[in-house]
């Protein structure tokens, strides 16, 4: 493992809620990773917290953090804003915007989410308040605004937001942006606002990559207080390329298969016991089966109809194709039982479909557009479906 490839960043603030609540400070003896923990996926983050890319942040806001659910972005842009905010150690609390007793001459750093903010902008068109909303937001000495694709459609909201924008960049104040995917990609903005938000530092947050997700297997082992082996830790980690949330869920099942305290404690879950405790039944497996289908199906918007049929249309059987490989990588499915899932097709033929795919998406030369488009779809296709069942995933 390049475990000098691994880098963390400790969460000065975790959110508790899903819509902009309280924000605590991470506590001393956390009870589930308090810190981001990324590898050579993550490498641009590991630049933008460190000492030399504060001291050249000027004009290069807004920062936008992109990437999917669970991937840490409110907890590392809570980090950024509180670090750079210039407050003393007593003061830099990051506060949601409708707290009540803070005032805007305390300069504290302040946190809405998209649609808080839409709330509070309509709230103040209604009130002929608009300046002194616009104003606390630009005295403040940092803003985070969190989820900002809820804000699709609101034009009104979008074009407040890039007045704060343009009047926080003027005066070099921190503004950090979170968001599911990057701006040129996000329907439902504004041009100006995208353009607006293009003019900052836009950085992925992605998933974890095979090291860092090694290193957190180890840390919710230890946090969760289960003996994990080191070959059952890897095995987590090359089967659930996921989200810290959905590890979490996993551990969590595992505790669940421990009757007692004592076999928390005392019970080393190495690779076969592990394999136990997530093998399913003939019944869930075939559900499992299905839910691919199913989501290979919708993806190549077709129905599931169409990969049980005989048709030799090419989008069809490259969707039947991706439905093999997928249910032969993700659960191990016999090519038997998969040609029976998608219309009492030959084992055979089953074979020579996933034998295809295996090699389009194992290439990584000579490819032509079409073929890194199916690679692209493939990958797509296995990160929303882990993510789907991560803990539910059948060990073979």
């Amino acid at each position: 493992m390049a475990a000098e490839q691994i880098f963390s960043v400790p969460f000065r603030y975790l959110l508790d809620g899903k819509l902009g609540g309280e924000q605590n400070r991470s506590p001393s003896c956390p009870l589930g990773l308090a810190r981001f923990v990324g590898d050579t996926s993550n490498i641009l983050l590991k630049y933008l917290i460190s000492d030399e890319s504060r001291n050249n942040l000027d004009s290069q806001w807004p920062i936008v953090l992109f990437g999917p659910s669970g991937t840490g972005k409110t907890s590392l842009a809570l980090t950024i804003i509180s670090d750079l905010s210039d407050q003393t150690a007593s003061d830099d609390d990051v506060v949601p915007f409708n707290k009540s007793d803070i005032e805007p001459s305390l300069g504290r750093p302040i946190f809405l989410s998209a649609l808080e903010f839409d709330r509070r902008y309509r709230s103040a068109i209604e009130t002929d308040s608009v300046a002194d909303f616009r104003t606390r937001l630009i005295q403040s000495s940092g803003v985070i605004i969190d989820d900002i694709h809820q804000l699709a459609n609101k034009t009104g909201a979008q074009a407040e937001l890039v007045r704060v924008l343009e009047q926080m960049s003027a005066k070099n104040r921190p503004i950090v942006i979170t968001m599911p995917t990057s701006p040129q990609l996000c329907n439902g903005l504004s041009s100006r606002l995208i353009s607006r938000l293009s003019l900052g530092l836009s950085l992925p947050v992605n998933p974890p990559g095979p090291e860092a997700r090694l290193e957190i297997i180890r840390e919710l082992a230890d946090i969760n207080q289960i003996n994990l082996s080191e070959d059952a830790s890897q095995l987590l980690a090359d089967r659930l390329q996921v989200t810290v949330p959905k590890l979490n869920h996993v551990f969590a099942q595992i505790k669940t298969s421990l009757t007692s305290d004592a076999d928390k404690q005392s019970q080393i879950i190495n690779a076969s016991k592990l394999t136990q405790i997530f093998k399913k039944s003939v019944g869930e497996v075939e559900s499992l089966c299905h839910l691919i289908i199913k989501t290979v199906a919708k993806e190549f918007d077709l129905k599931v109809s169409d990969l049980k049929s005989n048709s030799r249309k090419q989008s069809i059987v490259m969707a039947r194709g991706v439905s093999v490989y997928l249910n032969r990588e993700m659960l191990g499915i016999s090519f038997l039982k998969i040609g029976t899932y998608l219309g009492n097709r030959d084992h055979s033929t089953i074979m020579h479909a996933n034998r295809k795919i295996e090699k389009l998406v194992s290439s990584d030369s000579d490819t032509t557009d079409a073929d890194t488009s199916i690679q692209s779809i493939v990958f797509k296709l296995k990160q929303e479906l882990t993510e789907k069942f991560a803990s539910q995933i059948n060990f073979i």
